[in-house]
């Protein structure tokens, strides 16, 4: 259910046509390297056509050709950081452990009460941010939180996460987060 206007900008595609995406939705066979297109099943075709924003993908091979499935969540996709975009946010980043502290309380901020476990990866997960929660909001709510630590998705194809502070033990912490993905556990 969407509640706000922040929620549907958020669910609005923010991804340009030809965008690499991993895939990592339900369809396991298909996870893996894709390009996006925004969805032109009749229902999503209608949606538009209405004036409302588009909010689902199609997948594409990387040479252009459709791919398996049509109607993708953007929330089942994350876009492919380019080696020249990763180069130039490296002068100011944020590790992910601080990224993970920010998280942490964004979350408790925007919804009190909640309980959320926040952590950060071990080994070749070193990137990733894991987020679990029992009740309250929906994944989409905790996704519409969470999706600026990855990128804004603005004109063009800059995909660079926004810059935050976080302080912790009394110490501030600034830069781009170094979050290659956030993997969200709703219970």
């Amino acid at each position: 259910m969407i509640t706000n206007a922040a929620d549907v900008a958020y669910l609005a595609l923010r991804l340009p046509a030809g965008t690499r995406v991993t895939y990592h939705g339900t369809d396991v066979v298909s996870h893996g390297e894709w390009t996006v297109q925004p969805c032109a099943c009749r229902s999503c075709t209608a949606y538009t056509l209405s004036g409302r924003a588009a909010k689902r993908y199609e997948l594409y091979t990387l040479d252009g050709k459709r791919g398996p499935l049509v109607h993708v969540r953007h929330t089942s996709v994350t876009p492919v950081v380019s080696t020249d975009e990763m180069g130039e946010a490296l002068w100011a980043t944020l590790p992910t452990k601080y990224a993970a502290a920010h998280l942490r309380k964004e979350l408790r901020r925007i919804f009190p009460g909640v309980k959320f476990s926040v952590r950060t990866g071990q080994g070749k997960d070193r990137w990733q941010i894991f987020v679990g929660w029992t009740g309250g909001p929906s994944r989409t709510r905790v996704s519409a939180v969470a999706a600026p630590l990855l990128a804004q998705f603005g004109p063009g194809d800059r995909r660079r996460p926004r810059h935050i502070s976080v302080t912790v033990a009394g110490r501030v912490h600034s830069g781009m987060p170094m979050v290659e993905a956030i993997k969200l556990d709703h219970k």
